[in-house]
């Protein structure tokens, strides 16, 4: 999926290209004094950047101690999650045999769960049914926006058919309790759009181990907010506006809070005319053609990242009415943005209001 977010009090802009990621670049968004005492930052398997803003160093560590932890936390999920290398835990796990349970890790366990968890809900609405399928990977291969690389052309139906019988999340069960998971089917996992997330909850995990309780925490375009900033004041993001020149669509105070942004109008190709998006839907096997451009979710569970990231990607591969509808059916807390021939119109769910810094009222 591709993100993009604006962190503001902490002069960054982040960026990325799930399929294709790329580091972001410092610049400044605001002009005023700086706000936060300690910034670090960067990159996250490999290709996207992070970026932690804090009021002050935990007890007894240094920065360049600091700076360690939270990379080697990163690295760590690098070695659980990542597509883009065979020796991997969730690549070993694509391998295992079928059938069978198998041990996983925390990590793994945390991220496969979150994603089955919105598959599972979201079949609640039969017409958002089967929209987020993490074992989508032959499609999004075909399509030339996974591991194996770029296509020099658009796939036939009957190449669509033969992948699309190669998924189905229904065919992968998880035992929490005895951590250890199964495929019964021989189905490829692609965990890409909840790695973000994942990254983001392990980063607040060392932090909150190591005593910090007031923090900006952000992988891409996914963020996690304790506290307040240095002065007391509430933790401020603003989503951009989905045209790709970096202005603010929609300012969000997350005093507390997971948020993730998913968006499908970076990462694309085109052919003979016609543009084909990298959110592929599941449903029919092809990228998604409606007017789309921007879903930016905040986690309804004990400010999971995991979550967030996950419902972002799954709500923008629906139509942006039947996003919103989606969200105030399950009680979620969404922001679409839509493309129209004027520009672009957003639209939020009754569960996005309280976040916004200026609530509109009923009539509006």
């Amino acid at each position: 999926m591709a993100h993009r977010i604006h962190t503001l009090g902490m002069s960054l802009v982040l960026s990325m290209l799930m399929l294709g990621c790329q580091p972001a670049t410092p610049e400044a968004t605001e002009q005023r004094a700086e706000v936060a005492s300690v910034r670090l930052s960067g990159t996250a398997y490999h290709s996207m950047a992070w970026q932690v803003s804090l009021a002050a160093l935990p007890t007894d560590t240094s920065r360049e101690q600091l700076q360690q932890r939270l990379q080697a936390r990163l690295d760590a999920a690098n070695t659980v999650l990542s597509t883009y290398q065979s020796d991997t835990e969730l690549m070993r796990f694509n391998r295992a045999s079928v059938g069978e349970w198998h041990a996983v890790s925390p990590m793994l366990l945390h991220a496969l769960s979150r994603a089955l968890q919105v598959s599972a809900q979201m079949t609640s609405f039969a017409q958002a049914a089967d929209a987020y399928d993490v074992t989508v990977s032959p499609l999004v291969n075909l399509w030339g926006f996974g591991s194996t690389g770029k296509t020099t052309r658009v796939p036939t139906d009957a190449d669509t058919a033969r992948a699309k019988a190669q998924i189905g999340w229904q065919n992968v069960q998880l035992e929490s309790k005895n951590e250890r998971a199964q495929r019964l089917a021989p189905v490829t996992i692609d965990l890409s759009s909840v790695g973000e997330g994942a990254a983001v909850d392990a980063l607040s995990s060392e932090l909150q181990s190591l005593g910090v309780s007031d923090f900006l925490v952000s992988v891409a375009g996914t963020l996690k907010s304790r506290g307040n900033r240095a002065d007391g004041s509430p933790w401020r993001v603003a989503i951009e506006r989905p045209d790709g020149q970096g202005g603010i669509q929609q300012l969000v105070v997350l005093s507390d809070g997971s948020l993730s942004t998913s968006g499908s109008y970076r990462n694309y190709f085109e052919r003979n005319g016609v543009r084909y998006s990298h959110t592929i839907d599941p449903r029919t096997g092809k990228p998604i053609t409606h007017n789309g451009v921007s879903v930016t979710v905040i986690s309804p569970v004990n400010n999971d990242a995991t979550l967030a990231d996950a419902w972002a990607t799954a709500l923008s591969v629906l139509s942006p009415e039947l996003a919103i509808q989606t969200a105030n059916k399950l009680g979620l807390a969404a922001y679409v943005v839509a493309k129209t021939a004027d520009g672009f119109d957003a639209s939020h769910s009754a569960a996005f209001t309280p976040y916004l810094p200026v609530q509109k009222s009923a009539q509006e």
